[in-house]
């Protein structure tokens, strides 16, 4: 009886379970190492997030200058003549059925045949504007060998080589008044140029000379020159503020009535550019301007003269990571030259070559986002090699 009372209590003390106590040390231990496990796990996501929105960035930085290059490079190929700068005023149209484009919005704007026009955007991005010709081997200009009053349409040239029915070309006036014409007849044996208005089935550029005259169109004399250009291609690129994207605006088709736009490249927030200027008769850029009224650069104050000293185009790309950091994460940067950036630096300058200021403060959070800046200097090479 005694042996069986005893094996009855051990078999009790082994079924006693937890206590209450233990319960509790154990369920801290779980909060705590499920506390940790957290923790780890988020600084991980937010250091893949911070490294994936980051290389983002990086990709559309790059992205966006590899477009932008590639555009600027071939700036001004085809136009082999450098009086067609001089075009201070161009008389150009387009009629495409019953719709009448008065100038044709391809040669319009601040010195329509300048290779690259820039405008200043102030604290927002500039606007960077390319003009070629689409037929890139050009071709020598012609010249006339005749005065051609303002009611003829008729050029008596000293070649017609490289020319065919159909080419757009560009009469270019001594004064800077310029015509845009389409050629409808060549005539290599008489060395004319036919310029006849309302011919073929597609859109025409080649006003009567009713609308010439009542809209004061030029006359031309001899030795001005006649330039083939085939169709001009015109990309404005700029960044849309609301959306952080490097877009681009093709202008070439003059016939429609609203010019596609493109978008290049997402996370871009800024694009600032200047000029590259050389001395008169030099191809060596020897200073830097922004396009600004204060430099005497901006496109009120572009001049033929201006155009010819312009070589190369210096610009910088702002790239935004998407990710909202916690906190600041971004401070002001300040330029050699004293400019104060509310973002990062465009290029490390100097007091005589002030680089452009970056001012991202119309963001009241710009401080919590990582940027990424590229730079570049881009030579106009088919205005240096014209020799102009």
């Amino acid at each position: 009886m005694k042996t069986h009372l005893v094996r009855h209590m051990r078999l009790a003390t082994a079924q006693r379970g937890l206590s209450l106590i233990e319960t509790m040390v154990g369920l801290t231990l779980g909060l705590l190492v499920t506390l940790i496990i957290t923790q780890v796990w988020g600084v991980f996501e937010g250091q893949k997030q911070r490294t994936i929105s980051g290389s983002s960035a990086q990709a559309s930085g790059l992205l966006a200058l590899t477009e932008l290059e590639q555009d600027i490079r071939s700036a001004g190929a085809g136009i082999t003549e450098a009086a067609s700068f001089t075009c201070t005023d161009i008389y150009s149209y387009v009629k495409n059925g019953t719709t009448i484009q008065d100038p044709n919005p391809v040669y319009n704007g601040p010195m329509g045949m300048a290779p690259v026009t820039i405008i200043d955007g102030g604290a927002a991005s500039d606007t960077i504007t390319v003009k070629r010709a689409s037929d890139t081997l050009g071709g020598l200009p012609t010249t006339l060998t005749k005065a051609k009053p303002q009611s003829s349409s008729e050029l008596d040239v000293n070649s017609t080589t490289g020319l065919a029915v159909g080419d757009i070309v560009l009469a270019v006036g001594a004064t800077g008044q310029c015509q845009v014409m389409e050629l409808t007849q060549v005539q290599p044996s008489a060395f004319k140029l036919q310029h006849n208005p309302g011919q073929g089935q597609g859109p025409t550029y080649n006003p009567g000379n009713k609308y010439q005259k009542d809209n004061g169109w030029p006359a031309f004399v001899e030795g001005d020159k006649i330039m083939k250009v085939g169709q001009l291609l015109k990309h404005t690129f700029t960044t849309d503020a609301q959306k952080n994207e490097l877009t681009l605006t093709d202008e070439t088709d003059s016939t429609v009535s609203q010019a596609p736009v493109s978008v290049l490249a997402s996370d871009i927030v800024r694009l600032k550019a200047q000029y590259g200027i050389a001395d008169a008769g030099s191809q060596d850029v020897n200073r830097w301007v922004s396009a600004t009224s204060a430099a005497g650069w901006d496109k009120a104050s572009l001049t033929a003269a201006k155009i010819k000293r312009v070589k190369a185009i210096r610009l910088v790309i702002v790239a935004r990571s998407s990710k909202l950091e916690g906190t600041n994460v971004t401070a002001p940067c300040t330029n050699v030259s004293g400019g104060v950036n509310n973002g990062p630096c465009a290029w490390v300058d100097t007091a005589a070559d002030p680089a452009p200021v970056i001012n991202l403060s119309a963001d009241a959070n710009w401080r919590r986002y990582r940027y990424r800046t590229y730079q570049t200097i881009i030579p106009i090479r088919n205005v240096i090699w014209a020799g102009v």
